[in-house]
């Protein structure tokens, strides 16, 4: 099977709110069909995604182990040797 990644494809929201209603929603070209855009729970031979509660979410990063004093010192003299952010890093001012 192959993908793409989102940000590669244009979908109206209209279409993405009606696909989150497990609505199909079928595609023409020329008027004809050539695709459908289905809801990953209802795309039938692919696995559904792994969903994880919010609680084991929050009890997985409770257990993650805190950064120590020298990262925070590491941390420091990087931002000091990039320097000030541009107001606008994409130039857009």
């Amino acid at each position: 099977m192959g993908t793409v990644k989102a940000d590669e494809v244009r979908i109206p929201k209209s279409v993405r709110d009606a696909v989150s209603r497990h609505e199909r929603v079928l595609v023409l070209s020329r008027d004809h069909p050539v695709l459908a855009i289905v809801h990953l729970d209802d795309a039938p031979g692919l696995p559904a995604p792994r969903r994880v509660p919010v609680r084991e979410l929050g009890l997985r990063l409770a257990s993650l182990p805190v950064a120590d004093e020298e990262f925070a010192a590491d941390m420091a003299e990087v931002l000091g040797l990039a320097g000030e952010a541009p107001e606008d890093p994409w130039g857009q001012s």
